[in-house]
């Protein structure tokens, strides 16, 4: 585990607050561009992030005036191709020889990822967005070479230790396994094996993988569907899961938590669930034994210390995160038909998004405070390569002219 990835910072970083009104009004002047998506009212927008994992990293957001998307489920198609396609560019721009010379990118890890959490409470009042926004990574060779990998036992903060591994991690891949025993997977597309401690020595992150036949698949039919039925199969296993332990498939309001059911009758119910395999089925009699329910008293006080709430408290939602990596190192000429690999972890507890295996580590925490900060040169540099994405972006998205004025 890498418990601080270094990241570059600005010298002056924004507070961090909470986003509750319209994405202009939270991004300001940090969103770079936005591209109209044919046929549809939404629109990709592309944002320079206040907190940069890296140099070279740009996001991608749902830009709706209708209400904000949360998930691959209640993006229109034509969004979520669009989003696809935001994604392939980045791919091609980052293997692009003149590019990689320019900006150095020779040796780098690619990784593109987004979390999908609707959670309310609990998580520092949320501070990022709701919607739908996704993070396309080139951790550089120089960062790469920085890492340095401890066990996870050897982490005494409890709070980061579950913000590496979440505690349902190796239990949630059975699950989504059992879940998707059903659903046909895309040609080319394949299972890979269970993790284990053993990933350790591959440089796989923990959770559900698969393996994707290549970086152009992303701008398929067959690969939205994909996407669509991971999310679909993990909704429908989240609520019935969640009914067998506490008699109810539906989240509670915010800070609110529902009663366990007794052990017994939890297994009674899980029984019913003839999907699960028996592995699954041990395992979450497991978890619900060390659960233990929450008096109000605990919630008023969690409420008010959100540090606490983060290591104490579970997610009141579904909550995951997918990240899509090459293993291998990128530089000039990407092999465009290079595997592939999507990670697909859920989170109890945890709070932070998808956790790449950079320089080593299994998953890592981002360390946004003890990084280099970012000059006027630096600056300049990542400003320079993300006009270039932009550019190529252009050509495949067209660009809405101006940005229309937003009541506040």
């Amino acid at each position: 585990m890498n418990p601080a990835l270094p990241a570059p910072r600005l010298a002056a970083a924004p507070a961090e607050r909470t986003n509750e009104g319209h994405y202009r009004a939270y991004y300001g002047p940090n969103v770079r561009a936005e591209y109209i998506v044919k046929g549809c009212a939404d629109r990709v927008a592309v944002i320079d992030k206040a907190w940069p994992h890296t140099l070279s990293d740009v996001m991608l957001l749902v830009a709706s005036d209708q209400g904000r998307r949360t998930s691959v489920e209640d993006a229109p198609d034509a969004v979520l191709a669009a989003l696809l396609a935001g994604a392939v560019a980045y791919t091609d721009h980052v293997s692009d020889p003149e590019t990689a010379r320019a900006f150095g990118l020779d040796g780098g890890q690619l990784t593109i990822g987004w979390n999908h959490d609707r959670t309310l409470d609990r998580d520092n009042g949320q501070w990022w967005d709701k919607a739908m926004h996704w993070h396309l990574n080139l951790y550089p060779r120089e960062v790469r070479a920085a890492v340095r990998t401890v066990p996870l036992g050897e982490i005494a903060d409890v709070e980061l230790r579950r913000s590496l591994v979440d505690p349902v991690a190796y239990l949630s891949q059975h699950v989504v396994r059992d879940a998707l025993r059903s659903f046909t997977l895309p040609a080319g597309c394949r299972l890979l094996p269970i993790s284990s401690h053993r990933d350790a020595t591959r440089r796989l992150p923990v959770g559900f993988k698969l393996l994707l036949p290549g970086w152009p698949f992303l701008s398929t039919p067959e690969c939205r569907h994909l996407l669509r039925a991971l999310h679909q199969a993990t909704e429908h296993a989240y609520r019935q899961v969640r009914h067998a332990f506490t008699g109810s498939p539906e989240p509670t309001p915010p800070w609110t938590r529902p009663a366990l059911l007794p052990p017994d009758q939890v297994g009674e119910q899980l029984d019913r669930l003839t999907w699960l395999s028996p592995v699954s089925r041990n395992a979450l009699m497991r978890l619900r034994s060390v659960l233990r329910d929450v008096t109000d008293r605990e919630l008023h006080l969690l409420q008010e210390r959100r540090s606490f709430a983060n290591r104490c408290l579970t997610l009141a939602d579904l909550s995951y995160n997918i990240t899509l990596f090459t293993p291998t190192l990128v530089g000039p000429g990407l092999p465009q038909s290079r595997s592939v690999i999507l990670v697909m972890q859920f989170k109890l507890f945890s709070y932070v998004g998808h956790a790449p295996a950079v320089g080593g580590a299994v998953a890592s925490v981002i360390d946004r405070h003890h990084g280099p900060v970012m000059d006027d040169a630096l600056l300049a540099r990542r400003r320079a390569f993300q006009d270039a994405y932009l550019a190529r972006l252009g050509t495949v998205l067209p660009t809405l002219p101006a940005t229309p004025e937003v009541s506040r």
